[in-house]
């Protein structure tokens, strides 16, 4: 690939920071109607498949948790329980009926927030784009 003139373009760190800025302004706004975080929304997402253990919790949001801080899944967690949108047995979380229908209406509205997010880009381009980071990423991190 040429890459030797591309001072007529932003930097991809620009762009894609912004496109994560643009991202949870719109899921703060989207989720934030119904008075839920974007944590909250991946561990409903979650619980929305199967019930989990809370460690399998944890694993799955750790990629977004301030973890030099002690943030757990667990903090996330706790508001929803006190609602009664989940349920908690021996750390095992559940969706509550409560929680299911939240879900189910959440998951419509962020459902059009992806559909905005790829309108216009040709079919397989989306997962074109997810390739290309994907590499990019594996070739910073395999540089070390």
């Amino acid at each position: 690939m040429n890459t030797t003139d591309r001072r007529d373009q932003p930097p991809i760190g620009l762009l894609l920071r912004k496109l994560d800025n643009l991202l949870n302004e719109r899921f703060e706004r989207t989720l934030g109607t119904r008075s839920v975080t974007r944590r909250q929304w991946q561990l409903l997402r979650i619980l929305a498949d199967h019930p989990a253990h809370l460690d399998a919790l944890n694993a799955a949001v750790a990629p977004f948790l301030d973890l030099a801080t002690g943030e757990s899944a667990q903090q996330h967690l706790d508001p929803l329980v006190k609602l009664g949108l989940v349920t908690s047995m021996d750390d095992v979380y559940e969706l509550t009926s409560p929680g299911g229908t939240l879900f189910d209406s959440l998951a419509e509205d962020v459902q059009t927030t992806r559909s905005l997010t790829v309108r216009g880009l040709a079919d397989g381009e989306y997962d074109r784009t997810i390739a290309n980071l994907q590499a990019m990423i594996a070739n910073l991190e395999d540089d070390g």
